[in-house]
């Protein structure tokens, strides 16, 4: 991380501010499409030199992430054609009777769990789906069982240490235990997860109601009806799908690389649906290929990373970070809630893990600083690092890769999900979140 005086000059450092708030608001008020305004602000970083096209291409782009998240999309686009999620989400509301709440909050607990024990993204890429699907069936909003999945995601995640990408990131750095993670912060991750789906139900419990004639017209339909007639295709597409979410899962243990493992999927799912694409290339319909890359959100990716990178380049979380220590004179307990809030602030303006990677040596200069003054351990900064980046990801659906993913699709399916609509609701809860953590870290943590 630098420091104004180490990265770019002065007016650079400020010039990437201004683009990267300027952008974010465009962003946020959805006038013009986010996509153009991301790829938009990046290429102003680069022309002006705040950020080099090699730095900007070769560190913060990501690529690993971005092949990821693109196969991701085009996997799901396919497996859409199945008619699986239909079915599934079929399944669903028969086993649950239509009750919308006990389905919203049964899938929130898996997107938590799956969150906490693989990987957040993994969990909104194969449970929104479904949510979609669901609440599309249902005739009713899926914008309250979207809020919950994106929060669930973020918090969940913070659990554990193979949980967010957070957490591996510190446990790595930190050689910390599953059984650190487990006894510091696990009740406080089930508090506020609580505290989550109890709001969810003050503030939706009246909207979400399915009719009288609605359910039975629902009951009347089977299941089976949903899936696509085209058995080889449905059972192809189905095999390759269930052996890539399975690679996806473990592969940890298998010492594989996520992204080439989904990107492997994704290309032999094209191959199993070449017809459209072919018939693409041969009409010469430039707009829909256009369109279809638009749609893997693989460009508004690339620019958002790069304005991050850009930003973070350029010192401004490393001059937060340092005038924080300097604010604290070296109190522990001062820091860990300042550090708190600030990362909270932080992860909720750009994306988590970019900014977890740059407060990493941050935090580490500190202990340095904080145990040679006065011996205090300084675990309660990893927690409020942690702790901060969970809840303020969720604070906006810029604030991590899963929230940004899960809106995209809620787009793609036309859910409904604004960044508007999303702010107004999350952003009040996170803060009580905030406050819960506070309370949480001064009795038990610091």
């Amino acid at each position: 991380m630098h420091e104004f005086s180490h990265g770019p000059v002065l007016w650079q450092a400020l010039a990437a501010l201004l683009i990267f708030a300027a952008a974010y608001v465009c962003i946020l008020i959805e006038k013009w499409d986010r996509t153009y305004t991301a790829l938009g602000g990046a290429l102003l970083m680069v022309v002006l030199g705040i950020i080099p096209l090699s730095k900007a291409l070769s560190t913060y782009a990501h690529w690993h992430v971005l092949l990821l998240i693109a196969s991701l999309f085009i996997m799901a686009g396919i497996f859409q054609k199945t008619g699986l999620i239909a079915y599934s989400a079929s399944c669903i509301l028969r086993k649950f009777r239509l009750k919308p709440f006990t389905i919203l909050l049964g899938l929130s607990i898996l997107v938590a769990v799956t969150s906490a024990l693989l990987d957040s993204l993994l969990a909104i890429a194969v449970i929104i789906p479904i949510m979609l699907s669901t609440t599309k069936t249902m005739k009713i909003s899926p914008v309250p069982f979207l809020i919950s999945a994106i929060l669930s995601a973020n918090i969940g995640g913070a659990a554990t240490l193979i949980g967010n990408l957070p957490n591996r990131m510190v446990g790595t750095a930190e050689h910390m235990t599953a059984g650190h993670f487990l006894t510091a912060l696990a009740p406080l991750v089930i508090i506020m997860l609580i505290v989550v789906y109890l709001i969810i139900w003050i503030l939706y419990r009246k909207k979400m109601i399915v009719s009288e004639a609605h359910k039975r017209e629902l009951f009347n339909l089977q299941p089976t009806s949903y899936l696509n007639g085209d058995r080889t295709f449905l059972i192809a597409v189905s095999a390759v799908t269930g052996l890539t979410l399975i690679a996806l899962f473990i592969h940890g243990f298998l010492n594989w690389n996520a992204a080439y493992i989904a990107g492997g999927g994704a290309f032999i799912l094209l191959a199993l649906n070449y017809k459209a694409p072919t018939h693409l290339v041969k009409k010469k319909d430039y707009h829909a290929m256009w369109s279809g890359l638009m749609e893997t959100q693989l460009l508004f990716f690339l620019g958002l990373f790069i304005m991050v990178g850009g930003l973070t380049y350029a010192g401004i979380s490393g001059f937060m970070a340092t005038r924080g220590l300097e604010l604290s004179q070296g109190n522990v307990s001062f820091l860990s809630l300042l550090l708190l809030w600030l990362t909270g602030f932080g992860s909720a303006v750009v994306d988590h893990i970019p900014y977890i990677a740059g407060m990493i040596p941050i935090i580490e200069l500190m202990g340095t600083t904080v145990n040679h003054l006065t011996g205090e351990s300084i675990f309660p900064l990893w927690w409020s690092l942690l702790i901060g980046s969970a809840i303020g990801s969720g604070v906006t659906l810029l604030g991590s890769t899963s929230s940004m993913y899960a809106a995209a699709l809620s787009e793609q399916e036309k859910g409904g999900l604004t960044q508007q609509g999303y702010f107004i609701v999350a952003a009040p809860i996170s803060l009580l979140l905030f406050v819960i953590a506070t309370v949480y870290f001064k009795l038990f943590l610091l």
